[in-house]
């Protein structure tokens, strides 16, 4: 039905009465406020005063070890991939580097408290904007994002708990798995418009062991199979 309102004709629009053009517009507002409405509004909220991340079920940043996933990544129509290796150096700061499977390295960064800084970067890759959108989905993965408030939402019927991160008209949520408590799934929305999901499967000694990253304003794909 939305379909079909966009692509009315102007001409005929304008020969509608205008009562029925009024009930026209106001049923078209309202499918798209609810198209775009929260799903978790409705869910019991719990806000922390304390910004400690550790509440979240996620071992991926609270790992100590040296993490290695085998990635392959697409951008708009390029390809590539290797040996992707994360290793904490210290409470907020990672060693993120790239190799191929020969060993050479495709990009190096370090992340420091949400600031993603290059240590290495091939020419085709150490672009800006490229390494705007891998500080974020690292800070994504790795929960190193600037955020105002820690909100526990709970589903009073499954008992599930979601965990959102809120900065602004910025939500980043973390999904936990209502059996395992682990983190199934991360949506990172902007007013309600979800723009990065990534899915976490077949955790393996609690880390994911697969995780698949997926863009949706922009043509970026990641998918990681845990390797070590």
């Amino acid at each position: 039905m939305l379909k079909s309102f966009l692509f009315l004709e102007i001409k005929p629009l304008l020969t509608i009465n205008p009562t029925k053009y009024s009930c026209i517009l106001t049923l078209f507002v309202l499918l798209l406020m609810n198209s775009c409405s929260n799903p978790y509004k409705n869910l019991t909220k719990t806000e922390y005063t304390e910004k400690n991340i550790k509440k979240i079920p996620f071992a991926l940043p609270h790992s100590e070890k040296a993490i290695i996933y085998k990635a392959d990544i697409t951008f708009y129509k390029n390809n590539f991939g290797g040996l992707l290796i994360i290793k904490k150096i210290e409470e907020e700061s990672y060693r993120i580097a790239l190799t191929t499977q020969f060993g050479l390295k495709i990009f190096d960064y370090e992340l420091n408290q949400g600031k993603l800084n290059v240590v290495f970067c091939i020419d085709q890759l150490n672009k800006n904007l490229i390494i705007k959108t891998f500080e974020e989905d690292f800070n994504l993965l790795l929960l190193q994002q600037d955020f105002e408030k820690l909100i526990e939402l709970k589903n009073p019927e499954t008992q599930q708990k979601i965990w959102e991160l809120k900065s602004g008209k910025v939500s980043t949520y973390y999904i936990q798995n209502n059996e395992s408590m682990s983190i199934d799934n991360i949506i990172k929305s902007k007013r309600n418009s979800e723009k990065i999901s990534v899915g976490l499967h077949n955790y393996n000694n609690d880390l994911p062991g697969e995780i698949n990253l997926e863009h949706h304003n922009i043509k970026l794909k990641m998918n990681l199979k845990l390797l070590q």
